[in-house]
């Protein structure tokens, strides 16, 4: 790693570059506008790229996300031809450094909520990923699966009483809003405000009700990154769950996509075997890929992996709220894959 220099700062504006460098991933191929879109998700503040240079030549990156108590690595890679040299080890370390001085006890390999690029890592098709991940003392979490369903063949959505299912409006927004926070997922209330707050992105949100108006769930598509036909986030109250709440709102939302021309529905995330992948399949989708995602717990007093530290300049560039972290402790061993 001789001349290698470790920077942070490089953002938005170095999008393109970024992209570039996950070119035959075996996980997640980003272009550009994603790359622009995942790097512009969340607050500045909380956003650090780490990139390893040699003589201006960039070799490789990581995005590094912070929230409260947890850190997200969003994506990473290295160029191809410098690979085996310890990059992917130093980039690696240096993000764990900047998220346990942000006082992060767990950094995730996996979706965070602002938007990610992939669930975890395809463990099939990246196995040297794996490898890398598991060396650093990462655990595996429950598989991911990723599902399609084409929507030229749909047939009529059944009729369930009890349950009516109608467009979000501006007044259902405060209580959406409350509902998903405290009884279905609060990492999905930052997720909808945005695009419940806008009527041209309101009407891709359904709601079904009781007929005595009580909420039980919502449904949404074209929510999450750019592609109108991606489906979700969905979720149903406890309490409705088993009551045709959630087959409602999925069958309305996949004939409301069909209407807008689109040919197909696809996700990123469902846990195999539970409820919503036995609903998933029963209305005709089929797995695309499967991911698993990854934690690596960190120690705020210290690195206990006991890895040697990696060898490189640093030009420390800290976004605000993060603080400079010098000499810390790192992996010698080989990336043989692209981190997500």
């Amino acid at each position: 790693m001789s001349g290698i220099r470790l920077r942070r700062g490089r953002g938005v504006g170095h999008a393109a570059a970024l992209a570039q460098l996950t070119t035959g991933s075996a996980t997640a191929v980003i272009g550009p506008r994603l790359m622009r879109d995942l790097l512009g998700a969340a607050p500045s503040g909380a956003t650090t790229v780490v990139t390893a240079e040699q003589d201006g030549a960039l070799l490789g990156y990581a995005h590094l996300s912070i929230g409260p108590g947890t850190a997200w690595l969003v994506s990473a890679a290295v160029d191809p031809a410098h690979r085996r040299q310890g990059l992917g080890d130093a980039l690696l370390g240096e993000a764990t450094a900047v998220a346990r001085a942000a006082g992060a006890r767990t950094l995730r390999l996996s979706g965070r909520p602002e938007g990610y690029a992939a669930p975890g890592v395809d463990r099939e098709r990246d196995p040297g990923t794996v490898r890398f991940l598991e060396r650093w003392g990462a655990r595996p979490g429950a598989t991911a699966l990723a599902m399609t369903r084409p929507l030229l063949d749909l047939p009529a959505p059944a009729d369930r009483p009890g349950v009516s299912v109608r467009e979000c409006r501006e007044q259902d927004v405060p209580e959406l809003l409350s509902l998903v926070e405290e009884q279905i997922d609060p990492a999905w209330t930052d997720v909808l405000r945005i695009p419940a707050g806008r009527p041209e992105h309101r009407d891709r949100i359904l709601l079904a009700r009781t007929p005595d108006g009580e909420l039980l769930g919502f449904a949404g598509w074209g929510l999450v990154g750019r592609d109108p036909s991606r489906f979700g986030p969905f979720g149903v109250v406890p309490a409705a769950r088993g009551r045709g709440a959630g087959a409602a709102l999925l069958d309305a939302a996949l004939h409301r996509m069909a209407g807008e021309g689109l040919a197909h529905a696809w996700f990123q995330w469902t846990a195999p075997d539970s409820p919503a992948h036995r609903l998933y399949a029963s209305r005709g989708f089929t797995r695309l890929r499967t991911y698993v995602p990854y934690t690596l717990p960190l120690d705020v007093d210290g690195d206990r992996t006991g890895h040697r530290g990696a060898r490189g300049r640093h030009d420390d560039q800290d976004p605000p709220g993060h603080q400079n972290h010098r000499g810390h402790q790192n992996h010698r061993g080989h990336q043989e894959g692209l981190l997500r």
